[in-house]
């Protein structure tokens, strides 16, 4: 029964917070987020609890650079679900108490005695009004997922296939075969290093070319599309992080309705469900007053 609290637990706690009060910053503060604190309790919660689930799969947890960059990633994991949580809450998405209640209770029932839930509760650094809260920012969460997808920003999009080489020289000759009439999608299949893409003839299916929720190519390769005249192979190789593209545009489209035809736009939307938050939490981000109050390179507790 603990291992079954445990899971659910851990299901939530990386999305806890604490309210701050303007520009007092109350004690034991590691970081703020729009004047939101992040507590020292919070974060060594969240810390204790991996060191534990570390432990349980043999990880010798007493290495403080493990302990270090563990601590510093959830502290940025916790700064992201803030932001998140705060957007939400701009939006209007709400969870209402009954459905808070009734999932809690749902975890007690499940539990049998509401003393050892309390228990685990505890032992793994929660109060039954931190749990609560950390049990609604949760669900809040779950409904701004579905409502990115629900209500699609509106975007522009492109379908496109590509061969992907290591080195110029071998860009330029995949150029020079296909102006000679060579078949883009064999050549892919023949010799592009993406693997994921070569067994389809280099298709890439719909991708959004912008959007704050939308999963994107690498700014090389979407500038090249944007540019590209659509049905014709590139000209000239597209050199990004991963080496040098060939691409064909085969479709763009601006200002798309991603609910228009979900089946044709199926990839962008669950590119947006499965990372939409986190792609928004990066615009965010960039607006956001973000303070770190902690030596990052120590482990060493706020003030």
């Amino acid at each position: 029964m603990k291992k079954k609290l445990t899971a659910i637990l851990l299901a939530v706690f990386l999305v806890t917070g604490l309210a701050g009060c303007g520009s007092k910053v109350p004690a034991g503060t590691v970081a703020t987020v729009n004047g939101v604190a992040i507590s020292q309790e919070e974060l060594d919660a969240n810390f204790n609890q991996f060191m534990q689930m570390y432990e349980a799969y043999g990880v010798d947890t007493s290495d403080e650079t493990l302990q270090i960059n563990l601590r510093n990633s959830l502290l940025e994991s916790l700064i992201v679900q803030e932001l998140i949580v705060q957007e939400a809450e701009n939006r209007e998405i709400t969870v209402s108490d009954e459905d808070v209640n009734a999932y809690i209770q749902s975890v007690k029932d499940s539990y049998g005695d509401a003393d050892a839930y309390v228990k685990v509760l505890e032992e793994n650094g929660y109060t039954e009004a931190s749990y609560a809260e950390a049990v609604r920012e949760q669900m809040v969460i779950e409904l701004f997922r579905d409502d990115l997808v629900n209500h699609p920003e509106v975007v522009d999009v492109a379908k496109a296939r590509h061969i992907l080489v290591a080195t110029e020289e071998e860009a330029l000759d995949v150029i020079a075969q296909l102006d000679k009439g060579a078949d883009f999608a064999a050549l892919a299949q023949d010799i592009s290093t993406d693997m994921g893409s070569a067994v389809d003839g280099g298709d890439l299916g719909y991708f959004a070319l912008n959007g704050d929720t939308t999963s994107k190519m690498v700014t090389e390769f979407s500038d090249a599309v944007r540019a590209q005249e659509i049905g014709v192979h590139s000209s000239a190789p597209v050199q990004s992080q991963f080496g040098y593209h060939i691409i064909l545009v085969e479709d763009r489209e601006l200002e798309v309705d991603l609910l228009s035809n979900p089946e044709k736009y199926s990839a962008v939307l669950q590119g947006i469900y499965n990372s939409g938050l986190d792609n928004l939490a990066m615009t965010l981000m960039e607006n956001a007053e973000i303070e770190v109050l902690i030596d990052t390179t120590t482990m060493e507790s706020a003030k």
